[in-house]
């Protein structure tokens, strides 16, 4: 992954978690201000990127693929990231935490070649510009979320395929073509996205 940011938009995360989620990586920012490690970046999925899109539900455990173009080891930008939790507080006044889920891997679920092309940059609090933090679109959060497939995550992926910006067509064709070259039992993931499709189709025709 090598993603050049004046190519994708920005969001400018507008609540406390989201604010958190940028401030989260903001430990790295001393090994990279001086711009002689290179730079970090970082496609944040899971439950964290659902809340940035639907601004639902929150989630402790941050999903993130990350990259290092330069002379920082993954391996100690991750330790670096894993030290302590980052703690924070929610709309309410309560304490909160997030954690990196270091056995996160993009490849646990499927997911489209060309996600890179449709992700968006978080617009982060510092002047840094060598730590960049994205999140993946809300179509490819969604086909990720049909690998594991639990109860949260199909309430995640009809809430992400609700948004006004989301084309169901553009969603079934993308997961069909992830599922095509997915190494893993292609037959439940086929399952899933119609059963994905079918909830979608039932609320729409119910509203």
């Amino acid at each position: 992954m090598s993603i050049d940011p004046r190519k994708y938009p920005t969001i400018q995360p507008n609540t406390a978690l989201g604010r958190a989620l940028v401030a989260f990586f903001d430990v790295l920012e001393p090994v990279f201000a001086q711009g002689d490690k290179g730079v970090f970046q970082a496609i944040v999925f899971g439950g964290c990127a659902v809340h940035i899109h639907t601004q639902s539900r929150g989630s402790a455990d941050v999903d993130a693929e990350l990259v290092s173009h330069g002379y920082a080891d993954v391996s100690d930008i991750v330790a670096l990231l894993d030290e302590e939790a980052y703690v924070f507080e929610d709309e309410e006044g309560v304490s909160q935490m997030l954690e990196l889920d270091t056995s996160f891997n993009t490849t646990l679920g499927p997911l489209h070649e060309d996600y890179e092309t449709r992700i968006t940059r978080l617009v982060t609090q510092s002047s840094v510009p060598n730590v960049e933090v994205y999140v993946a679109s809300a179509v490819d959060v969604a086909i990720s979320k049909l690998g594991r497939f639990g109860d949260r995550d199909q309430k995640d992926i009809q809430a992400l395929l609700r948004l006004p910006r989301v084309d169901i067509e553009e969603f079934e064709r993308l997961a069909r073509e992830a599922i095509s070259y997915y190494v893993g039992d292609q037959v439940r993931l086929r399952g899933n996205l119609s059963a994905v499709l079918g909830d979608y189709s039932g609320s729409e025709d119910s509203t």
